[in-house]
């Protein structure tokens, strides 16, 4: 102890300068950090969707009606979110699916069991129609047809019956945490109403969460009909709100729509590139038509050429995908701002807004 003091007191003005170089080089690394942590809070973007990591391929938090253009129907159960089927739930999952037939009643759907016993059976017309629902009512059902632990499973169908108000209860099932898992079921509806003018009665099907708490029942209403040729069309939009005013560090697009057909993409190279996991359909789930290889847009490109829009889109990227909301209503990838722009000091405001340097066009 005596020699480390010596050699301490010897060498004292040397320790007290390293000691100060020290200090400030903790300061310094502090300082750092913080600049650091405050830079990335000022420009990541806080519009991402959220991930519900239990979902279905036509099962949603906010119930819509899906037409069908054939008698039978897939219906998935997911531990993860249909955009993001990489992220699993890490928590097992308990739900039950459970189904009803329904028919509309103005903007109000009533559970036809209801409807029946409003019917005076007594009159003849009234009962003709009772009867006519009861006959259509036993070319309904549901059951399912694979789980996401066995496999394949071979069950009855449980058909609709006035029997059982034209309800259904499947057994409580569970998905698994922290893999890929999927129950898969199966409805089926009269073959008759898929080219029907008017729509008679609708499957209205949900999946209700037990464990975790913290997920939301998913359900959807199924029906066939004829095809309305009027109603298709697909949109994209940025997400992120007042593009025109905020610099965000990246964007995230969204392409939403109705009917079948194919989608071009088209964003400016010079402004964004895509997320690469987009074009990869193993994760993306995406099916894009002529390769996922973006092409550069010539002049004598004959649909966004010289000829639309004054040559705007003239040296742009493109990619189409096939889509069809009957599987899929919803895209969604990240737009990343161009290393040199991010660099140069450009925002992508005002004249320079991050919504005109992306669009999409569909096909029907």
């Amino acid at each position: 102890m005596n020699k480390i003091l010596k050699t301490l007191r010897k060498h004292w003005t040397r320790v007290w300068l390293i000691a100060i170089l020290l200090m400030f080089g903790g300061i310094y690394v502090t300082y750092a950090v913080y600049t650091e942590v405050s830079s990335v809070k000022r420009v990541v973007s806080t519009q991402a969707a959220p991930v519900e990591m239990f979902s279905s391929n036509c099962m949603r938090p906010d119930i819509s009606s899906r037409r069908l253009s054939s008698a039978e129907y897939s219906v998935t159960v997911c531990n993860f979110d249909q955009d993001k089927p990489t992220i699993y739930n890490p928590s097992t999952i308990s739900y039950t699916l459970r189904a009803e037939l329904q028919i509309k009643q103005g903007d109000n759907y009533t559970n036809l069991a209801t409807y029946l016993n409003t019917l005076d059976r007594s009159n003849s017309e009234q009962l003709a129609i009772y009867n006519d629902y009861i006959t259509k009512a036993t070319k309904y059902s549901v059951y399912k047809t694979e789980d996401d632990a066995t496999g394949t499973v071979t069950e009855s169908a449980d058909s609709f019956t006035a029997d059982n108000s034209f309800s259904v209860t499947l057994e409580a099932d569970s998905l698994a945490a922290q893999r890929s898992s999927v129950d898969k079921y199966k409805v089926e509806i009269d073959p008759t109403s898929i080219n029907a003018a008017n729509t008679d009665i609708y499957v209205h099907v949900w999946a209700e969460p037990s464990a975790p708490s913290n997920l939301s029942l998913i359900e959807t209403r199924l029906y066939g009909a004829a095809a309305a040729t009027d109603t298709a069309t697909w949109t994209g939009k940025i997400i992120e709100e007042n593009c025109a005013t905020v610099d965000y560090d990246f964007y995230n697009y969204v392409i939403t729509g109705s009917g079948a057909g194919t989608v071009d993409i088209l964003w400016d190279p010079e402004k964004f590139e895509i997320n690469q996991f987009f074009f990869n359909t193993s994760f993306s789930g995406v099916n894009f038509v002529g390769g996922s290889s973006p092409t550069t847009i010539t002049d004598s490109d004959t649909k966004y050429g010289n000829g639309k829009d004054n040559g705007k889109y003239v040296g742009w990227s493109k990619v189409t995908i096939s889509v069809d909301s009957i599987t899929k209503n919803r895209y969604e990838l990240q737009l990343y701002k161009t290393k040199s722009n991010s660099l140069s000091g450009i925002t992508y405001t005002g004249e320079n807004a991050a919504t005109k340097y992306i669009a999409c066009y569909f096909n029907q």
